[in-house]
């Protein structure tokens, strides 16, 4: 699967693991998982280090379409993208633009170190929570 999905801390936590290339399609589909799962997530973190994105415009604005919605159910949400290729970066700063809500903390990161750190801190300042030692992943 392109996109594995880990659930940490009884549902409040997601780390996404992304491999190959990776579909508008597949990332609208997981979105919609998180939309009818009815937890409330307050954190992820989206590694896309092995992953390459293949998203059409009208995906993009599909993913928009959701992310007003998740932004309806998750309010508070903390996210995390870790993609240390330049064009995968770029296109996640991009991201970073179109997820701009009130409440939502979004950062991409070239490094799995700062992602974790900036992580760690967000959900602690947001939620007064400790995140898992060990966000690595068989």
């Amino acid at each position: 699967m392109p996109i594995e999905g880990h659930i940490l801390q009884d549902g409040m936590g997601r780390v996404w693991v992304c491999r190959g290339v990776i579909s508008g399609k597949e990332l609208i589909a997981n979105n919609e998982r998180i939309l009818i799962s009815k937890s409330y997530v307050r954190w992820l973190l989206i590694d896309e280090t092995e992953a390459t994105l293949e998203i059409s415009a009208t995906e993009i604005q599909t993913i928009r379409q959701q992310n007003d919605r998740l932004a309806a159910v998750l309010p508070d949400l903390v996210t995390a993208v870790l993609v240390p290729s330049d064009v995968g970066f770029g296109m996640a700063r991009m991201w970073e633009i179109l997820t701009a809500r009130p409440g939502w903390s979004t950062r991409a990161f070239r490094s799995r170190p700062e992602a974790e750190a900036w992580l760690r801190e967000e959900v602690r300042s947001k939620f007064a929570m400790e995140l898992p030692e060990n966000l690595r992943l068989p």
